[in-house]
């Protein structure tokens, strides 16, 4: 049976079910296990264990896989085997999380461009043309700001505004914990300083979050006109000395 570990470092919704990725812990890139349901979606029954445990960031997750299903806009899909259940072999070590974390944390936020450009999505016929060759990447983001609003179906939403080398970037959170915390919050943005106090969150530091970012499936905009475009989104929100806390490193 094929399989793969991986540091869990991204799991956020998608489709009423889940979205999973990780870094594989030989060093060889990040994966992203897809079941054969709409656009790939995860449910409980694909990525529970035997007893009962879902995955969380920082987790090492043995997951059984049938073969490599890269896809123009996601190169790091991976088809998983139905008949094997999901093992959580510990957590991330801090010895991993330099030689591994670190390193890919370093390269993306050392230029402006993000998963190849600098927009805030990407046209999928261009992907058609160009695949990617990483639909996902952890950055270190300057001037993070957190800002809540309410869409037109007055739905209240999240969203994340940083800089990368000095571009501009405003994405969607799909980070569900990140999205329980902050949704308490009222309309309005926010600096990290004022999200750590008024959430009161314990060993956040507002120099250390760290964000997973990840280019959602195709999407078609109301107008029946455009094109599909891939938008990105912060799949995951990590704040370095709260993980550094919880995992004794």
């Amino acid at each position: 049976m094929l399989s793969f570990d991986i540091i869990c470092l991204a799991k956020s919704t998608k489709h009423g079910g889940i979205c999973i990725a990780g870094i594989k812990t030989d060093g060889s890139g990040w994966l992203r296990p897809i079941s054969n349901k709409r656009d790939g979606t995860l449910y409980p029954e694909h990525y529970t264990t035997k007893y009962g445990r879902e995955p969380q960031l920082f987790d090492i997750i043995r997951i059984p896989l049938i073969r490599h299903e890269p896809k123009c806009h996601h190169p790091e899909n991976w088809l998983i085997h139905y008949s094997y259940k999901w093992q959580i072999l510990g957590q991330a070590s801090l010895e991993q999380a330099q030689g591994l974390i670190k390193p890919e944390i370093q390269k993306n936020s050392s230029e402006p461009k993000l998963l190849g450009n600098f927009d805030k999505f990407i046209r999928y016929e261009d992907l058609e043309i160009t695949p990617l060759k990483s639909s996902l990447a952890m950055i270190n983001p300057e001037l993070l700001e957190w800002e809540i609003r309410y869409n037109s179906k007055n739905k209240k939403t999240c969203r994340c505004r940083f800089c990368l080398c000095g571009n501009f970037y405003d994405l969607p959170i799909t980070d569900p914990v990140w999205i329980n915390k902050v949704n308490y919050l009222e309309e309005g943005i926010y600096s990290c300083e004022e999200v750590i106090e008024k959430l009161k969150l314990e060993n956040f530091e507002p120099d250390k979050f760290r964000l997973t970012i990840s280019l959602s499936e195709p999407f078609q905009p109301s107008l029946q006109t455009e094109k599909e475009l891939c938008y990105k989104l912060v799949a995951s929100v990590i704040n370095v000395t709260d993980i550094t806390k919880r995992l004794g490193w």
